[in-house]
């Protein structure tokens, strides 16, 4: 189940990413952000290390702090004074891992396992 979650969200992130126009594209690839961004942060990597047998729910909180962070750093790109090219991108980001988020919280919430 969470091979599949992890599937779909890279399948539509991709699609997000080959549906943006090729100038927006150069737009993107040629800005440099004022500050590295503090999110995800060595912290968020650290907490997606699990045990060598883990729990479900294990996996399950893993990915949903994983994707919180990554959350987090998204929306610090987003508040930077960026083109709205960039602006725009990361607020689509951003709500694509809510919706995540989401689904993923709803999936432990069932207790499948």
């Amino acid at each position: 189940m969470l091979t599949g979650y992890m599937s779909r969200h890279s399948q539509r992130i991709g699609e997000l990413l080959e549906g943006l126009s090729s100038d927006t594209k150069k737009t993107i690839r040629s800005t440099s952000l004022p500050y590295r961004p503090q999110y995800p942060g060595k912290h968020c990597i650290e907490l997606a290390k699990l045990p060598a047998d883990p729990t479900a729910n294990e996996v399950l909180d893993a990915a949903v702090s994983f994707d919180e962070h990554l959350v987090k750093m998204y929306h610090s790109v987003a508040e930077q004074p960026v083109s709205h090219e960039i602006k725009d991108l990361f607020e689509s980001l951003i709500r694509n891992l809510e919706k995540d988020e989401v689904e993923l919280k709803k999936i432990k919430a069932m207790n499948y396992f």
